[in-house]
């Protein structure tokens, strides 16, 4: 069984805010550099895979005419960009209810992808599907490029020709970990711990519905790309447990208190409210 401590996602994608903004400036900036050279940035996926980048001006006036030519997006421009194809995979995936992993999953694939790539060099809308397509695959929910292009009116062909492009990108790490999953291993143990009762469940069932739902707002920002599941699932659980009041977090026989001993979290870390709006807040 996939275990988080071992994985390539906690030695290989979680980083710093200053590495996260190196990478994205570092990625804007070759897209600039190819707009200069080339006049476009974007490039082909061929059928097989491999990349065409733009043929360089022939004639010297084409370079000169820098007018003519489209203005780059700023950091800021492209983070919105990505914000907004985030919230439409979330669309695709409810429209064609999968289950919730194949949005967590087609999610990270995404923000992973634009790690090392600008949207101004491969279309965030033809990104995205793949991711979604991808997502299927590995969490073997078999959905055909045919059938999920179909069902959103777009060209399969695109879907499959970004696959490889996107497998590379993710440097071939598929398994990955987002916090739905451990917000149910903690409201287990939770039920566990504190004997809950027949006639109290429907509060750990409103505590996890209102949990699952600051996760999907977590998943629309850089949380994911700074932090381990765990601790963002137990930040979801504070700000859901701030509408339930079902735990009482400053007491030290609180099932949470005991959670926090045992996971070594630092004390002003997950559990605090800091730690919650770090999550919530726009990347």
């Amino acid at each position: 069984m996939a275990d988080f401590l071992t994985s390539t996602h906690r030695a290989k994608w979680i980083f710093s805010t200053q590495e996260l903004a190196e990478k994205y400036k570092a990625s804007n900036q070759r897209a600039i550099q190819a707009l200069e050279k080339y006049g476009a940035t974007l490039m082909e996926v061929d059928a097989d895979g491999s990349l065409s980048y733009p043929e360089p001006p022939m004639n010297p006036k084409d370079t000169a005419d820098k007018h003519s030519r489209p203005k780059p997006l700023n950091i800021e421009e492209e983070r919105y960009m990505r914000v907004f194809y985030e919230n439409k995979l979330q669309e695709v995936c409810n429209n064609f209810h999968f289950p919730h992993k194949i949005q967590a999953t087609a999610l990270i694939y995404f923000k992973r992808f634009y790690l090392q790539w600008s949207v101004m060099e491969h279309h965030p809308k033809n990104i995205m599907l793949t991711c979604i397509y991808a997502a299927c695959k590995i969490e073997e929910n078999h959905v055909s490029a045919e059938e999920l292009g179909k069902g959103i009116s777009q060209d399969h062909q695109l879907i499959l020709n970004n696959e490889m492009i996107v497998y590379q990108s993710l440097e071939f790490d598929l398994i990955v970990y987002a916090p739905y999953r451990s917000i149910d291993g903690f409201l287990n143990d939770m039920e566990e711990f504190c004997r809950v009762k027949d006639d109290q469940l429907h509060l750990l069932k409103a505590l996890h519905e209102t949990a699952r739902m600051e996760v999907d707002k977590i998943m629309l920002t850089d949380a994911q790309l700074l932090f381990p599941p765990g601790q963002l699932a137990l930040a979801a659980l504070r700000c859901s447990n701030g509408v339930h009041q079902v735990i009482d977090f400053d007491s030290n026989d609180s099932v949470f208190f005991c959670l926090h001993a045992s996971l070594q979290i630092p004390e002003e870390h997950p559990l605090s409210s800091e730690f919650c709006t770090q999550c919530f807040r726009a990347h």
